[in-house]
């Protein structure tokens, strides 16, 4: 369930203030996120351009947001922060069933339908059925649910023409690659860890590498090149992509060239089995993410080019107002006396302002942008390769800073219309220990138990949160 598929990711100022003050993560999310203090870029042939110097900086410049400083998470530790604060991991690490959620794996949902009464039922390959009072899918780009809202709407996914080779290196002591990261630090001048590597493409060896010290000595990377072939059972979004056997490794390393030696050695220091080949897809259409009681959250609604890493911070933001919404729609009650009423709104309605217009331009934006920026990262135009160097050679610390923040105006905008919307009613109480509010995390796939019927294929749940991994 808890993978690392692909990059870190840099965590935008909504979702450090949603992780760490709404939720009140923020003494997990010490254990989970680091602090940039050095970004190292190069190229393909060798060529060093600009060393970022975080760690150099004052620390109230180096803030992203509040007190945090600019930095990154491993996919992995995040999951593990929530399924912690679920009560959802026993002593030993293990994921386990709690009296307030149940997750369960490796079951697919195969469709849903909007049943009178107001219920959506939830079809398993299993042959269970379930009933919700709403479902969220965050079952990723590939979304049945997707497919089952937008039948017949020509929503097919199209080839970018990319494959990413990714993989995690633990760097042995003694090792050559310990030695040329040594070699590496000294001659960038390098004190300390938590450091990024990004490698560009040149007009003769095209492509892009990226990789990221996790923890000591641990790397993840991830290396992007054209491709002419695709398989669409082996992408970066199904977080799985194709394990290598050893001949696809050998292939792999063939192609990297001999000038960028830290992308050869932690090739090479891999075990094939941390190793996987994916291939990259991308939608043109945005459609609607609401049907009645349904939601497309994250890449099930609105999918970017990976390489820019927007889609986890906005699968996150969409996780939170989702919940939020949902859950003053079955707890709220208004406190507005000018109300002819006082229930709370209904499901219908938070949901239907959830899909806003402003939302869906946004994220077109975003993806055109996203779609433009993976593109040229693995292009051999001379001019292309040129103007991405260049911009890395004017970069400042301060500057990329700027920049994330910037790139989270949508998501906080987000947020804070949600607020607005639903200031008439009372805010629920939140508590990740005890999670009162249904279908609390969508970044999770909890399913928040109500009752159960006696037949076995058949029960019902307050709302059904489905996730692919």
């Amino acid at each position: 369930v808890c993978s690392d598929a692909g990059r870190v990711i840099d965590l935008s100022p909504s979702v450090i203030e949603i992780l760490g003050k709404d939720l009140g993560l923020s003494h997990l999310l010490d254990a989970a996120m680091k602090p940039y203090e050095y970004i190292d870029v190069s190229n393909m042939d060798g060529k060093h351009i600009k060393t970022l110097r975080f760690k150099e900086m004052s620390e109230t410049k180096r803030h992203i947001t509040g007190k945090r400083n600019f930095g990154f998470a491993s996919r992995s530790k995040l999951q593990h922060i929530l399924l912690e604060a679920l009560g959802l991991i026993d002593k030993n690490g293990f994921i386990k069933d709690s009296p307030y959620g149940k997750l369960r794996c490796g079951i697919a949902v195969t469709g849903y339908k909007k049943m009178v009464g107001n219920f959506v039922q939830v079809q398993l390959d299993n042959s269970m059925k379930v009933k919700a009072s709403a479902l969220l899918a965050c079952d990723g780009v590939h979304s049945f649910i997707r497919k089952c809202m937008h039948s017949g709407q020509g929503d097919a996914l199209k080839f970018t023409n990319q494959e990413v080779w990714w993989g995690t290196t633990n760097v042995r002591p003694g090792s050559a690659l310990e030695q040329e990261l040594q070699h590496y630090a000294a001659s960038r001048k390098i004190q300390g860890y938590n450091v990024g590597l990004v490698v560009l493409g040149t007009s003769q060896n095209p492509g892009s590498f990226y990789a990221n010290e996790v923890s000591k000595n641990v790397y993840n990377w991830s290396y992007y090149v054209e491709s002419k072939a695709s398989n669409a059972d082996a992408d970066l979004i199904r977080r799985g992509g194709k394990v290598l056997d050893e001949a696809e490794k050998e292939g792999l390393i063939a192609t990297i060239p001999s000038t960028c030696k830290i992308l050869k050695l932690l090739s090479e220091s891999t075990p094939t089995a941390d190793m996987n080949r994916s291939f990259v897809f991308d939608r043109s259409n945005n459609l609607r993410s609401v049907d009645g009681r349904v939601a497309l959250l994250g890449d099930a609604a609105h999918y970017n080019h990976p390489l820019r890493g927007e889609g986890s911070n906005k699968a996150m933001v969409d996780g939170y107002t989702a919940a939020m919404r949902l859950a003053t729609a079955i707890m709220g009650k208004s406190k507005n006396v000018s109300f002819k009423s006082k229930k709370s709104p209904s499901i219908e309605w938070v949901l239907l302002c959830f899909d806003s217009d402003k939302r869906r331009k946004a994220n077109n934006v975003q993806a055109k942008k996203a779609r433009k920026y993976g593109q040229g990262a693995t292009r051999n135009s001379s001019y292309t390769c040129w103007a991405r160097q260049t911009y890395f050679k004017f970069m400042s610390p301060s500057k990329m800073i700027r920049e994330r923040c910037a790139s989270d105006k949508a998501n906080s905008r987000f947020v804070s219309d949600m607020i607005k919307q639903l200031e008439p009613y009372p805010k629920p109480a939140i508590s990740l220990a005890r999670p009162v509010i249904p279908g609390s995390s969508a970044c999770d796939s909890i399913e928040m138990e109500l009752t159960k019927t006696k037949s076995f294929h058949e029960e019902n749940v307050g709302c059904a949160v489905c996730i692919g991994f």
